[in-house]
């Protein structure tokens, strides 16, 4: 995991997130083609934008977070979207988990 930087990838497309880490490895590895241990984050969210998954091996194991906003909703990722995923900078994760919703700020 040294010596490269690591990606957010955001998923686009409304997850049921009753998903455990068995169901979110398959969306990475099979859904993203992506390599789940690489050291990369993976945000999935509900389709009602009430609720926020993050997956990322740390190492030694996977860490699985969940964040639920006080008040308001997730920004809206399943706009315009070409594909799946859309890869977010550190700066718009951090955005994103804070509540921001400021229009077009997440699409590329």
């Amino acid at each position: 995991m040294r010596g490269r930087r690591r990606r957010v990838y955001a998923k686009t497309t409304p997850t049921d997130l009753r998903k455990g880490f068995n169901g979110l490895y398959g969306i990475i590895a099979n859904g993203f083609g992506a390599d789940p241990l690489a050291g990369d984050t993976f945000v999935f969210m509900n389709r009602r934008r009430t609720l926020v998954k993050t997956m990322r091996w740390d190492g030694t194991g996977f860490r699985i977070c969940i964040k639920v906003l006080a008040k308001g909703r997730f920004a809206d990722l399943f706009g315009d979207a070409s594909g799946d995923r859309i890869v977010l900078s550190r700066k718009k994760h951090g955005l994103l988990l804070s509540g921001t919703d400021a229009k077009g700020l997440f699409m590329p």
